[in-house]
């Protein structure tokens, strides 16, 4: 198959083109139809945003890249094993695959938030204190590679049709814009569409500063393994329009540079788990200022 091999070759290009479009078309929505206000400093978060997705990039161009290529073709060879390998329509095996990729994203989602290293890595993604498309790229580079790494080794391992790989990073790439996006769903729309994809509404709610709301609404696309595993939260204590984003230790403090989100993953860290009531924190804080 000519064309899937060079499909396969240019995949990380592939996918990132598609990426930057659908930046540009939410950003233009976001713009003309936000759901809050634009805030004074969304140029400064969208250059650093739009920088550490440039690193990362470079990274899995340089770094992860070529591997992966041949990783992936190898899960996905007919005759190896795995998904692919079974005698079951083509239609059915990528509609499995699909899911099956979509389950493992959970997975690794929910890891980044329990094994210390990696929030460590993941919480520059959680230190945005506002949500729009360019919250989606927001992410440390070495959290680019490690996700990354991570997955293909699974897929191989799976067997994941390499039709499935494709479709799932096309669709998985546009939908972390518009889960991210600040933009407002008709409210007859909004319940009704969150049952099959998880809305911006609904991911807003993994991005709160209170890590009780932080650690659920982990769906990557779908929005079926939060409600399974029992990670669903529908709305946040406070409100959407009450409650606040960003990560606990930055929490009213000046947002960092590049270069201190580059650094943040190697200073001090507070655990990744709260369990205190939201009366409790503001009696803390209030002994804090005396």
């Amino acid at each position: 198959m000519p064309l899937l091999n060079r499909v396969l070759q240019h995949l990380e290009l592939i996918t990132q083109a598609a990426l930057l479009l659908g930046l540009v078309f939410f950003a233009w929505i976001e713009v003309r139809k936000p759901r809050t206000a634009l805030r004074a400093d969304r140029r400064a978060r969208w250059q650093t945003n739009v920088t550490l997705y440039v690193l990362a990039t470079v990274c899995m161009l340089l770094v992860f890249d070529p591997l992966s290529v041949q990783a992936i073709r190898l899960g996905g060879a007919g005759g190896w094993g795995g998904l692919a390998a079974t005698p079951w329509p083509t239609w059915v095996k990528v509609l499995l695959g699909v899911l099956l990729i979509d389950l493992l994203q959970y997975a690794l989602h929910v890891a980044a938030h329990h094994i210390p290293w990696w929030w460590r890595l993941h919480k520059i993604h959680h230190s945005d204190t506002a949500m729009d498309a360019s919250t989606a790229i927001r992410h440390h580079p070495l959290e680019t590679l490690v996700n990354a790494f991570l997955l293909v080794v699974l897929l191989a391992t799976l067997g994941v049709p390499v039709y499935a790989i494709l479709l799932y990073a096309a669709l998985q790439q546009l939908h972390s814009l518009f889960c991210h996006a600040n933009l407002r769903l008709p409210p007859a729309l909004e319940p009704w569409l969150r049952r099959v994809l998880v809305t911006p509404d609904m991911h807003a709610v993994h991005h709160s500063v209170r890590m009780r709301e932080g650690n659920s609404n982990f769906g990557m696309v779908f929005p079926w393994w939060d409600r399974v595993f029992r990670s669903y939260c529908a709305q946040p204590a406070q409100g959407l329009d009450g409650m606040r984003m960003g990560i606990a230790e930055l929490d009213e403090q000046p947002q960092p540079g590049l270069l201190g989100l580059l650094g943040l993953p190697f200073g001090g860290s507070r655990p990744v788990q709260s369990t205190a009531k939201p009366q409790a924190d503001a009696a803390r804080r209030r002994r804090g200022k005396r």
